[in-house]
């Protein structure tokens, strides 16, 4: 009645069997769908959960900061209202100074003001020791700066010494800012400062490699002699013929 197939098997067993495979396969599937949403929701929960925890923490500090700002004004009060234990060794310290001639002042006007730094940004070169900026131009103190027209040698070994010094000290700076000791922050014209470049004294670099002259009686003098007793920069023959 049910009739067989190609193979001879009846019809009515293979249907029943791919029907069997069919529904294991849409059961395997959805297992597997379910077992996906468990995971996405899982991970939702936990993100959930993660978020809330950032957003208690971040509640919990703020509230502390407040507290923390609320309570030092009180803190100070009341350290202010209680007697210190060390009240009388500081008013002993107190009088101790009342007795002490105050300072005139003339005498506050002879003292040494605090040097004032200010940055030279990227500064062009106008001769070996000699900065130019927008706001005028720095010499470096303690220094002979060269004239960049300068020459050095004699007769057939004259060379331009001057605009080699200024060279060198060009590739020295390579455009870096340098700081200089210049008291006035709204400076204008021309001033005279020590300046360095990162810790490096500008000036006394010169002086070292022979590139400027240090002034007599100068704190380069002695650097001064050495370069010139080592025939270093100006001191030298001309370098441009080794």
């Amino acid at each position: 009645m049910g009739g067989t197939d190609h193979l001879g098997q009846p019809i009515g067993k293979f249907a029943l069997r791919f029907l069997i495979l069919a529904l294991v396969l849409i059961v395997g599937i959805l297992g597997a769908v379910v077992l996906v949403q468990k995971g996405q929701a899982r991970i939702a929960a936990e993100a959930a959960a993660t978020a809330a925890a950032e957003a208690r923490a971040r509640e919990e500090a703020e509230q502390a900061e407040k507290a923390a700002a609320q309570a030092a004004p009180e803190a100070l009060t009341t350290a202010g209202a209680q007697p210190s234990a060390a009240g009388p060794a500081l008013a002993s310290d107190a009088s101790t100074d009342a007795a002490l001639p105050a300072k005139s002042e003339a005498q506050k006007a002879a003292e040494p003001a605090a040097p004032a730094f200010q940055v030279i940004a990227r500064p062009a070169i106008v001769a070996a020791g000699v900065l130019e900026t927008t706001r005028g131009r720095v010499t470096l103190k303690d220094i002979a700066p060269l004239d960049p027209a300068e020459t050095c040698g004699q007769g057939t070994s004259t060379w331009p010494c001057g605009q080699l010094a200024a060279t060198q000290f060009r590739r020295f700076l390579r455009g870096r800012s340098v700081t200089c000791d210049i008291a006035d922050p709204d400076w204008q014209g021309e001033v005279t400062a020590r300046c360095t470049l990162g810790k490096e004294d500008v000036g006394g670099w010169l002086v070292e490699q022979g590139w400027a002259r240090a002034q007599p009686g100068s704190v380069y003098e002695q650097v001064g002699r050495k370069a010139e007793a080592d025939r270093r920069g100006i001191f030298a023959p001309d370098p441009r013929h080794p």
